[in-house]
């Protein structure tokens, strides 16, 4: 988290006339008029503007206060023997991206290729080649470090699919900027990863058609031996009787069809649709009170911020932990940022779902719903306090974030959580 204290060369406990004597300052040192074509002045400037636009505001700031001990706390529990040092700060370097990169990989290696979800892959990768850290790590200019993280990057795009791998290509093409050898190396990996996929394509055409020759053939060859054989005039019988030639039983049966998973799909759509539900788009935001809950909201300035990863949609309600009544549900799409905003003063836990493909239906005048492609329900183990902390100085409002995530068919959540079944989550 970033300290914006910090920036302004000030003390947590600066008045406001201290955080506006800061700002003019350092906005004076730092403009852009005074600072043309220095990349670095202006990004500088940026996080100024930004720092003191949150500090003056005295609810932004006791917002942010409140986020940045509870930052500075969490970093440093993590590790017990660092706990005299709680109040220090990790400053991001080039250094701490390339150990996330070299992490990604680990992961994904350790994942496998069959079973590694290409589009949450994509989506941590693009994540992190945003301009801002592009730009970040060529003011720094470590040009070994930069090389580094490029690697990293094309071995995990050995676990995506050519479309994906040519958009990550274009930004490690900014990242290795004047560096033309590197910039050549990663040309190279995009072209032989084009030729490939285009080889494979070639390859299983060839493959799916010597088999269908194949099939062909073994249907020539039994119509032939059926043919002669009933051309044997020992086994042929006289009109009108059967000899032992035959047994009796019922005809064998044709085998069924083997169905693709879209098929099986379509047929659950289908049926499903026969039963009275119906498939719905749905976007950011709560759902109907019909959704057998009482929606509750307060003005206090709180909120629940979950960030969705790519490849699946969620159904989040928000429980009471006394009660055991929802108060608010809420639907999130795939690759997407939502705020669930105030939340009444006392204690939660969450019901999550998730999946593709939402399907809803009214019964007896209460809506339920459901994914229907992939879908797995849970339920978190921990509560999230909202109640107002008064402290020496005044008080603060806590908010909470959680990031969710599917790979293969596991979760990586920011929150401990057990699975539930379909029938417990909608009660």
């Amino acid at each position: 988290m970033i300290d914006y204290y910090k920036i302004l060369g000030l003390l947590p406990t600066a008045t406001n006339e201290e955080i506006k004597k800061a700002y003019r300052q350092l906005a004076l040192k730092y403009h852009p008029d005074r600072n043309q074509n220095n990349k670095y002045a202006e990004i500088t400037f940026r996080q100024i503007a930004e720092a003191y636009q949150v500090l003056s505001n005295s609810d932004e700031r006791k917002i942010y206060d409140y986020e940045l001990n509870k930052s500075k706390f969490s970093a440093n529990t993590k590790n017990s023997q660092q706990e005299e040092n709680s109040k220090k700060k990790e400053t991001v370097t080039p250094q701490t991206l390339l150990l996330v990169f070299q992490d990604i990989r680990k992961k994904a290696i350790g994942i496998g290729k069959n079973s590694i979800n290409q589009s949450a892959l994509f989506n941590s990768l693009k994540g992190l080649l945003i301009d801002n850290n592009i730009e970040f790590l060529l003011i720094y200019n470590d040009i070994e470090i930069n090389r580094l993280i490029i690697e990293e990057t094309l071995w995990c795009c050995k676990f995506l699919a050519y479309p994906y791998a040519e958009k990550v290509c274009v930004q490690l093409t900014k990242l290795a900027n004047s560096d033309v050898n590197t910039q050549r190396k990663i040309s190279s990996y995009l072209t032989k990863k084009k030729y490939f996929t285009n080889a494979m394509k070639t390859l299983n055409f060839i493959v799916e058609y010597r088999a269908i020759l194949f099939v062909i053939g073994l249907i020539s060859f039994f119509v032939f031996v059926s043919k002669n054989e009933n051309n044997v005039s020992v086994n042929k019988p006289k009109d009108g009787d059967l000899n032992n030639t035959f047994v009796d039983g019922n005809p064998t049966q044709p085998a069924a069809p083997v169905l693709s998973p879209e098929e099986k799909l379509q047929q659950e759509k289908d049926r499903l649709i026969a039963e009275g539900w119906r498939g719905t788009e749905i976007r950011n935001g709560q759902l109907p009170a019909c959704y057998n809950f009482s929606p509750k909201k307060s003005k206090v300035n709180n909120y629940l911020e979950v960030h969705v990863g790519g490849g699946t949609d969620v159904a989040i309600k928000v429980m009471n932990a006394q009660t055991g009544r929802c108060i608010r549900y809420v639907f999130i799409n795939s690759g997407s940022t939502y705020k669930i905003r105030n939340i009444p003063e006392g204690q939660y836990y969450l019901k999550i779902a998730y999946g593709k493909d939402w399907f809803s239906k009214a019964d007896n005048n209460q809506c339920i719903g459901r994914f229907i492609r992939n879908p797995m329900y849970e339920k978190g183990d921990e509560t999230m306090d909202f109640n107002i902390k008064h402290t020496y100085g005044g008080y603060s409002i806590p908010s909470f974030q959680l990031q969710l995530d599917v790979i293969q068919s596991a979760t990586m959540n920011t929150f401990n959580s057990q699975n539930i079944s379909e029938t417990e989550f909608n009660q």
